[in-house]
């Protein structure tokens, strides 16, 4: 009896040795749960070269495929793609390894191919946006155009066939510093420099815009010819119809000319007359020009004596030099010709304007 305990406590004892020499201690346990967490392979690598003489180093490896199965689940596929080749480098008869390599790198590969199908459908879905977004800028461009408000920067879209001002009212008063006439009458000719003012105010709706310009020159210092004051006044509404052509304007009003005054020699001519005409009023020029012609009829010479036909055509291009929070400084740049036909020969005025003043076209 006693040598059969003896044998049990030798077969425990010896078994228990056994167990020990095999079992994986709990620090090795815990750095590949920490290498784990650090997603660090190099770590792993170290724990499988230091010890892989170890007993228990199967039951090292089939812990750390555990782990890896469980980073699949955890949709972890590049780590447990890496764990598993690191486990068939350290050991290539590990058949579970290999099997799990295949079965990850598989799943990534499907992975990434729909990844890039997703890829090329957003970018496909982008360059379509991007493609509708610079047809409907086109169009846009075609329909409208933009304005930007100097007060709050905001750009504004104006319908093209409407007008050309997103205010309903348009507005400028210029002086002109350097004015220079050439006049011909009845074979004479004189040149002279003068001053002038002039304005305008419009109003622009839905379906027309209306409004007035008006005008005093005085040609006061004589270059060439006789000294003398010539001068002009005029006061001319246009109107315009959006329907028809927002550019294209009818012109209605009085002018009056006045030449020789001053001189002893000769006697004052006056002509006065209503204003008929048509012309051509705000087409946009570049960023900030506009352009203004048109031609006059002056139906005064019907009962004026020895007149036969009178007429004028005018040319301006008026350009914003600085823009302010309510209004504008405006460059004006404009040509005029007045012709008077009598019997026994003809008067031309011309006239070249510069001016500057103030306004608002937005």
């Amino acid at each position: 009896m006693k040598k059969v305990r003896l044998l049990v406590a030798i077969c425990l004892l010896f078994s228990s040795v056994m167990y020990a020499q095999t079992a994986v201690p709990d620090s090795i346990f815990k750095q590949v749960d920490t290498a784990l967490a650090n997603q660090s392979t190099p770590e792993l690598n170290t724990l499988f070269s230091k010890n892989s003489g170890a007993a228990w180093y199967p039951k090292l490896e089939a812990y750390v495929l555990k782990k890896a199965r469980q980073l699949i689940i955890e949709n972890k596929l590049d780590l447990a793609r890496d764990i598993s080749l690191l486990l068939i480098d350290n050991n290539l008869d590990n058949q579970d390894a290999v099997d799990l390599y295949q079965t990850v790198q598989a799943a990534i590969t499907k992975r990434d191919a729909e990844s890039k199908k997703v890829a090329e459908q957003q970018t496909l879905q982008v360059y379509k946006q991007q493609a509708s977004e610079a047809k409907i800028k086109q169009d846009l461009s075609k329909t409208y155009k933009t304005v930007t408000n100097t007060s709050t920067g905001k750009k504004v879209y104006l319908d093209q066939d409407f007008n050309s001002h997103y205010r309903t009212y348009s507005w400028d008063l210029m002086l002109g510093l350097a004015n220079g006439g050439y006049l011909y009458d009845h074979g004479e000719s004189s040149a002279k420099y003068g001053l002038s003012l002039s304005g305008s105010f419009f109003f622009h709706g839905e379906k027309f815009s209306i409004g007035a310009d008006t005008e005093g020159t005085g040609m006061i210092i004589a270059f060439m010819g006789t000294q003398s004051i010539d001068w002009t006044g005029s006061g001319v509404m246009s109107i315009s119809s959006n329907a028809l052509s927002k550019y294209l304007a009818l012109r209605a009003g009085y002018t009056a000319f006045g030449y020789d005054y001053g001189n002893e020699a000769a006697d004052p001519a006056l002509f006065h007359t209503p204003v008929l005409g048509a012309g051509f009023r705000d087409v946009k020029m570049g960023d900030s020009g506009r352009l203004q012609t048109g031609i006059d009829w002056y139906p005064g010479h019907l009962y004026t004596a020895g007149m036969l036909a009178a007429a004028g055509t005018h040319l301006e291009m008026n350009f914003v030099l600085a823009k302010m929070q309510d209004f504008d400084i405006h460059f004006l740049f404009g040509l005029k010709e007045k012709l008077l036909l009598y019997g026994d020969g003809l008067r031309s005025d011309s006239k070249l304007t510069l001016a500057i003043g103030v306004g608002n076209y937005d």
